[in-house]
């Protein structure tokens, strides 16, 4: 029993990240309680220079503090949809309340689910010409439960997995909890990890001795630069990776929001042979879909039947199965054209929020060349302030937010730790998630506030 509350208060600090606990193996379990200190104390593993707070949501904080005093905030730092779940989902949640017991499911996800998911493949990606196995697909608690499955399956104490210098900061986060070692790829001047920086990555760590790379995850679109992969540059990393023997976990949440030439023209990790034989796909209903709190996502896992055997047992364990209504709800997502020419619509939303966000950027001389990710999908606009940021970036975000009522995120949430956070402390995030409302609202009140950061005031 005493071992047992050890274990727990090692695993409970990823809790309120994910909402649920994660079984370890007995080599993690030991490597964890090596180094975990007094059995009164929280394990280092959840320390803060491992697994930081995320500064978006101590912006969140501020925000929703200013607006019970009264303030009107323009939330400009979540990457959340304005828009709710198309009405057809409410409607199936609505009758499954009403019909169904909403008990336990498969821990992989109903059956209609994983049905629906898997023939969504064949029609929106037309490079997936193989359809694609519904045994292949489980269905998890948002694509935050896909990265803890996907990671204690795939990796162990130790190994080392390469993260884009510039990314989502839960990669390295949930990565730190579980004793992995983090290897930053640094971004080429286009803001893309492509097959050559990782051959360059694996050839440099070969030459200095050092173990190889186990792993590398990536999102296309990139959160937060928007950064997307084509069809040329996705194939060739994963038929690099797979070379290589480097496991790709393919992040491809934001998969439906892109503009411009990538249009109906998105690539998917399944849509070359090497891809669909060896990469782990993560997605989610939250962005695309607009089903945030649903808590709803799904893996596509390689051929390795064993990876299969051990991502069941490890969900089984974890949290049992994904939410019920939800998943229920889902299903009405697939086979629908009026869902999807909905969601389209949405995506069309965020073009013009897009534009509202590039031009004022262009008007203040912000958006010169480099400065600003390139933003060919997803939901935000990453800028590189340069000296204009005088290094404290989180500073300027808060005061922003004081001042003028516009949260925004500092690019210390997405930079590499270890690089001194000097990038960090120069770049900002803006979500145009929101709304054209609130994102023109947003940046008009950006333009007017500028001059007074600019001036040192």
């Amino acid at each position: 029993m005493i071992n047992f509350l050890r274990i727990m208060l090692l695993i409970m600090p990823i809790a309120p990240m994910c909402s649920f606990t994660i079984p370890l193996s007995p080599l993690k379990i030991s490597t964890l309680l090596s180094s975990s200190g007094s059995s009164d104390a929280a394990s280092s593993r959840s320390s803060p220079e491992i697994c930081p707070s995320f500064k978006v949501m101590d912006q969140v904080a501020l925000a929703v503090k200013l607006e019970s005093e009264g303030k009107h905030v323009c939330h400009l730092e979540v990457g959340q949809p304005l828009k709710p779940a198309p009405s057809q989902v409410l409607s199936a949640a609505k009758d499954a309340l009403n019909d169904d017991r909403l008990g336990y499911t498969h821990a992989l996800g109903i059956t209609e689910l994983r049905e629906a998911i898997a023939r969504r493949y064949s029609k929106q990606y037309p490079d997936v010409t193989e359809p694609v196995n519904p045994d292949d697909i489980v269905v998890v608690t948002g694509s935050s439960a896909g990265f803890l499955l996907a990671f204690t399956a795939l990796f162990d104490p130790n190994d080392n997995v390469a993260v884009p210098s510039t990314c989502y900061p839960c990669y390295r986060n949930i990565l730190g909890a579980l004793a992995v070692n983090c290897v930053s790829l640094k971004l080429n001047s286009d803001y893309k990890i492509t097959a050559k920086e990782l051959r360059e990555e694996v050839e440099r760590r070969k030459n200095e001795g050092k173990e190889s790379l186990k792993g590398l995850i990536l999102s296309s679109p990139g959160n937060p630069t928007g950064a997307t992969l084509n069809k040329k540059e996705l194939y060739e990393l994963c038929r690099a990776c797979e070379e290589l023997d480097v496991r790709f976990i393919s992040d491809e949440i934001y998969h439906g929001i892109v503009y411009d030439e990538l249009l109906n023209n998105e690539a998917t990790a399944l849509g070359c042979v090497e891809g669909r034989r060896s990469s782990l796909v993560i997605n989610s209903f939250s962005k695309y879909q607009c089903m945030t709190g649903w808590r709803l996502g799904w893996l596509v896992l390689p051929e390795d039947r064993s990876i299969r055997d051990s991502i069941n047992r490890l969900a089984q364990n974890m949290y049992i199965n994904a939410p019920t209504l939800s998943q229920k709800a889902a299903v009405a997502l697939f086979d629908d054209p009026e869902v999807e020419e909905e969601l389209q619509r949405r995506v069309e939303e965020y073009a013009k929020s897009r534009k509202v966000v590039l031009n004022t950027l262009t008007e203040l001389e912000l958006n010169t060349p480099g400065s600003i990710a390139p933003a060919d999908g997803a939901f935000y606009v990453y800028v590189d302030l340069g000296s204009k940021a005088r290094n404290d970036a989180t500073n300027l975000c808060v005061r922003l937010l004081k001042e003028a009522g516009v949260a925004i995120t500092p690019g210390s949430d997405f930079e590499e730790r270890d690089m001194g956070n000097e990038l960090g402390e120069r770049r900002i995030r803006f979500s145009y998630a929101g709304g054209v409302e609130e994102v023109s609202e947003g940046m008009r009140r950006f333009k007017e506030w500028w001059p007074i950061w600019e001036k040192g005031e």
